[in-house]
């Protein structure tokens, strides 16, 4: 028996999921609404009342409507949407799994410091008086010999004008050793209170010169010193030497000098 153009068989359907029979549902559901045929227009000159108009029944229609969305859309994601599984804390971090631990054997025991100590066999500590008994070695001998300290030097200066300071003054510095060896070199330093003053006729010495500091060192006759000895140098100022033209300071190897 053959079946007219427009009652053909329909294909074979698979298996529908809860899903989809809630989606086809809501959705015939808002095509009936939609395609109903609306009832004629009619003027009325006044609303009864319990009468709805058209807007309430589309604002009606729309929320059946968004109820029956809504409703589809939390059945969609409950059945589809696949339950997890638990998880342990390193799989749900991204983690790889750790093994178990696997017992360990039981190691034994470790001997005491008490029974090591009196194992067979091994000596026992020395007491404690035999511990102190043992005496230190001796230290070395100091150094028989100390180095002496030496004694400084010591200096004296004497000055004498010419034609009361007016032509200048003549200054005469003697160099003392009071140490018991002898003494080679050394330094004398001459401040003078202005630098317009100026040294020459030196004896027993060679003179250098930094502002109002002249320095003498010793020359071969007066380099070295005996034990108890003693040398001299002699020179003279000259400038403006009348007044307050006596030398500010003098020092022997950095030691003051006396006058």
């Amino acid at each position: 028996m053959s079946l007219p153009p427009d009652h053909e068989e329909a294909p074979a359907r698979g298996r529908r999921s809860p899903a989809d029979v809630v989606r086809d549902a809501a959705w015939r559901l808002a095509t009936a609404m939609l395609t109903a045929p609306s009832p004629e227009p009619r003027v009325r000159t006044a609303r009864a009342p319990g009468e709805r108009s058209a807007a309430g029944r589309f604002v009606l229609v729309v929320g059946g409507l968004a109820a029956v969305a809504v409703t589809m859309l939390l059945v969609v994601l409950v059945v589809t949407r696949p339950y997890q599984q638990s998880a342990r804390p390193e799989q749900a971090a991204g983690l790889p799994e750790r093994p178990a631990a696997a017992p360990s054997p039981s190691a034994p025991a470790s001997p005491t410091p008490a029974t090591t100590s009196r194992a067979a066999g091994s000596p026992s500590p020395p007491s404690r008086a035999a511990v102190s008994s043992v005496s230190p070695p001796a230290s070395p001998p100091a150094a028989a010999s100390a180095v002496a300290v030496a004694v400084p030097l010591a200096a004296t200066y004497r000055t004498t004008p010419y034609v009361a300071g007016l032509l200048g003054y003549r200054t005469e510095v003697t160099v003392a050793n009071p140490d018991t060896a002898a003494r080679d070199g050394w330094t004398l330093t001459v401040t003078l209170p202005r630098s317009t003053l100026w040294i020459n006729q030196v004896e027993g010495a060679t003179v250098t010169r930094q502002d109002a500091v002249w320095t003498f060192v010793p020359d071969e006759s007066t380099t070295a010193i005996p034990p108890g000895g003693q040398v001299g140098i002699s020179f003279e100022v000259h400038g403006a030497t009348l007044l307050d033209a006596a030398p500010a300071d003098c020092r022997i190897d950095g030691a003051p000098c006396t006058s």
